[in-house]
């Protein structure tokens, strides 16, 4: 002891820096020693989630309501078992083989009527102070209710180990099966494996009701076993240790799984989040976009058409083919977002291939030329059961993306594109087939991804923002139409989309009419314009004039109801258009009230740069049609003709 004493004072002095040393080593070891046996247990355990105190308070909620639940369970087994205990006093010797005195069965009814006069009302007011929980309750509290569970479980248990007194003595013998209160002990035991399953949410509960609820037949049976049958006695302790370390397993499993749940939907709700505001940005900015590059478009289409000089003409192309690139990413943009919020409404009806087919590659044909591209188009006259306008989109992005990625020549071959379809059965595959540069096979899976392309490392606007492929795959999805491709690198692909076979077209209707935007005569339509933005309300009144309209244009529906009140027009309005997000009102108010003041039945469309998921649900919700910032003169105006009344010598 004198020689302990002194090296430890040597080593607080600093005089043995041997000493001081071995310390430090025997130091080490026992860190060691301790981080080893708390790898061992988190083994057993499982990794344990660092958890925040509002995620720890879920943990504890879910698990008080998951023991509340199963504890009912275990205590209505319980309650059902003790039946059979008030026929006879032991549950496999029927009651006229027993001979056992009136205190054993005065005994069994008294603790019968215990069991369940305590068990159950109990129970019943404990599952009403938990379902009456409030939200906000603190962690105390629920461990509080948590702690009453378990005393309630042990509390019974215990009671149904008292049980065994009640039951014939332990040396009464029949046959070699044993006594009463042995028999009782053994279906415990048995019983056991339930309270284990049931009361895994509680290691309190579970070893509370596995150990005390034993103490019973400690007094019962304990001496008899201990004595007499020293065998049986190990048996059955091994026993009740093996369920302990089984409930000890199953309640720390439990947790994790509960703690789990907890963080995967907090990592989903920290997703949803994210998604939210990335949208809520995305349509701000492209509102805030969208004012004034339609009024730039407007404005730049009409310089294009009226200026006299060669050089600025090329100057003003260049700037108009800045606006139609970026028309072309905010409007994909627009879409991804109408896909992704659930917001883009269909139409399914019958459908005429010929015409849509048509009318794609004849749009596609200057594109085509320019390049050095050969399109062809190969259709039947086919009905089929789709959306038109989704249809169109799935389409004509398809050979849009062919003629960005066919060359003009590869080796001696010319770049060719070819637009058919054929039926299979009661399906009908278009496609588009080309001879460009192909997708190499690793980056097939990719290619229905968003900003995703495959020859385009430098992000050439020329060749696109990689939206097309992805917006097909949306609505393909939304439609419940098959995508198909088939891609050789070197050698072409072919883009397939399957729609339902409605019939054939009756060849008196198999012409197509066309119409060219310069025949477009809009002469004495009234046109209605709501829109806030001064700039932009002044140049869509001065194209719609230029090509015949007239035009009564304000900021807000009471500006345009009083303007048409004092002019007091013979006819109209014919159509009104109006922008969504308005200084006092939006866009879907301000057309109601306007349909209010005059007629219900005039066309009317709304126009945003908004692409938020509350607004399209809600333009969605009113039946209106909704275009999208910046629209073009072309777009605007053919609008505009589909609308236009007739007159009495073109009904004639």
């Amino acid at each position: 002891m004198v020689s302990g004493t002194q090296t430890r004072r040597d080593f607080d002095v600093g005089e043995t820096p041997g000493a001081r040393i071995s310390l430090s080593g025997s130091e080490t070891a026992h860190k060691i020693g301790r981080r080893r046996f708390g790898e061992f247990v988190n083994l057993v355990r499982g990794p344990a989630a660092a958890l925040s105190a509002e995620q720890n308070l879920r943990v504890k909620r879910d698990l008080l309501e998951s023991l509340s639940r199963r504890a009912i369970y275990w205590m209505a087994l319980a309650l059902f078992g003790s039946l059979f205990e008030l026929k006879s006093g032991y549950w496999i010797i029927p009651d006229y083989w027993i001979k056992t005195s009136d205190i054993y069965r005065l005994f069994r009814v008294a603790w019968i009527f215990g069991l369940w006069g305590m068990a159950a009302p109990m129970a019943i007011y404990l599952l009403k102070r938990t379902m009456a929980l409030p939200k906000h309750a603190g962690v105390n509290v629920v461990e509080q209710m948590h702690g009453a569970w378990a005393a309630l479980v042990i509390l019974t248990s215990v009671w149904w180990g008292a049980g065994s007194f009640g039951l014939i003595p332990l040396q009464f013998q029949f046959h070699g099966t044993g006594s009463g209160r042995i028999g009782f002990l053994e279906l415990t035991l048995i019983s056991y494996t339930f309270t284990v399953l049931l009361l895994a949410p509680s290691l309190r509960a579970t070893l509370g009701s596995l150990v005390l609820g034993t103490i019973p037949f400690g007094f019962s049976v304990g001496n008899y076993l201990l004595f007499e049958r020293p065998v049986w006695f190990c048996w059955y302790m091994g026993q009740l240790i093996g369920y302990c370390f089984i409930a000890w397993f199953l309640c720390y499993n439990q947790e994790r799984a509960c703690v789990k749940e907890i963080i995967l939907e907090e990592a989903r709700s920290q997703a949803e989040a994210a998604m939210a505001e990335k949208n809520q940005f995305i349509a701000a900015i492209s509102h805030d976009l969208r004012q004034p590059l339609t009024t730039l478009g407007l404005k730049l289409n009409y310089i294009e058409r009226t200026i006299e000089s060669t050089r600025l003409a090329e100057d003003v192309s260049i700037a108009q083919r800045q606006v139609d690139a970026m028309e072309g990413m905010i409007n994909g943009t627009l879409d991804i977002c109408r896909l992704e919020s659930g917001t883009w409404s269909v139409e399914i009806q019958e459908v005429g291939l010929a015409s849509l087919l048509h009318s794609i590659v004849v749009d596609m044909q200057p594109l085509a030329l320019a390049k050095g591209l050969k399109l062809r188009l190969h259709s039947r006259p086919y009905l089929t059961h789709t959306d038109r306008h989704a249809l169109d989109r799935i389409v004509r992005n398809m050979v849009t993306n062919a003629v960005r990625y066919t060359p003009s020549e590869q080796g001696a071959t010319r770049g060719h594109i070819l637009v058919g379809c054929q039926r299979r059965g009661n399906l009908v595959k278009i496609s588009v087939w080309d001879n460009g540069i192909g997708i190499p096979e690793d980056r097939q899976a990719d290619i229905f991804k968003s900003y995703v392309q495959v020859d385009n490392p430098e992000r050439d606007r020329e060749k696109g923002f990689g939206l097309g492929l992805s917006i097909v795959q949306g609505l393909a999805n939304l439609l419940g139409h098959k995508l198909d491709m088939d891609s050789t690198p070197g050698r072409g692909s072919r883009f397939s989309v399957t729609v339902p076979f409605a019939g054939r077209i009756p060849p008196g209707l198999l012409e197509v009419q066309t119409v060219e935007s310069g025949d477009l005569d809009l002469t004495s339509m009234v046109v209605v314009v709501i829109e806030d933005n001064s700039d932009l309300r002044i140049e869509i009144s001065m194209r719609l004039i230029e090509h015949g309209c007239y035009v009564v244009a304000g900021e807000s529906s009471s500006d345009v109801i009083e303007q048409l009140r004092i002019e007091a027009l013979a006819s109209g309005p014919h159509f009104i258009l109006s922008d969504y997000r308005l200084k006092n009102e939006d866009g879907v108010a301000a057309i109601a009230a306007v349909h209010a003041a005059t007629d219900a039945s005039i066309p009317a469309v709304l126009w945003s740069g908004d692409t938020s998921s509350a607004v399209l649900k809600k333009v969605a919700a009113s039946g209106m049609k909704l275009l999208s910032k910046p629209v073009s003169e072309k777009t605007l105006l053919t609008l505009l003709a589909k609308h236009k009344p007739k007159t009495s010598t073109e009904g004639r």
